[in-house]
């Protein structure tokens, strides 16, 4: 009797936290695996970052050489932006709002939209949440408030070092 009980508790325990414990290892795999993916694509154009995040499947940066790359993986397939700080003029955040039927309204996508200075060259939009490809939204929108102002200030800076140069 003592060790039927003791075998169905164990059971129960183990069913309780194995998945628990699957989900927790299926994550910082699938994340070491987008670093090691961003290492290796940041590693060939030889920039060192003062700011960095990778999320998710995305990894944003800003280079000591004022340069700010942006990778996103969709089907293990790097989607990338790389751009000089300088041909930017400027950004904003972009957020997309969608209704549901009880009339509440929830966040769609999040991102953020590079306007160029030369016109030819069509804006980027940099993706941090799209409720498509995404379940929750998490933090992303702290997130997108702290890179738009990295880069705001990194802009900022830039303009008055060729600001600088050019008296």
């Amino acid at each position: 009797m003592k060790t039927s009980l003791i075998i169905i508790s164990t059971l129960l325990v183990l069913s309780v936290f194995v998945p628990f414990l699957l989900f927790i290892f299926n994550g910082t795999k699938q994340t070491s695996k987008i670093k090691k993916q961003v290492k290796a694509l940041t590693k060939n154009n030889g920039f060192n970052y003062k700011h960095q995040e990778i999320w998710r499947k995305n990894f944003i940066g800003i280079s000591d050489k004022d340069s700010l790359a942006y990778i996103h993986f969709k089907d293990d397939k790097p989607f990338t932006v790389e751009t000089k700080l300088s041909e930017i003029e400027s950004s904003q955040i972009i957020k997309e709002y969608a209704s549901s039927k009880n009339g509440k309204s929830h966040l769609k996508r999040l991102g953020i939209e590079l306007n160029f200075k030369q016109r030819t060259k069509p804006n980027e939009f940099l993706e941090f949440f799209d409720v498509d490809k995404d379940v929750s939204e998490d933090f992303e929108i702290q997130r997108i408030e702290k890179w738009h102002s990295l880069i705001k200030q990194a802009i900022a800076t830039n303009e008055s070092l060729l600001i600088k140069k050019a008296s």
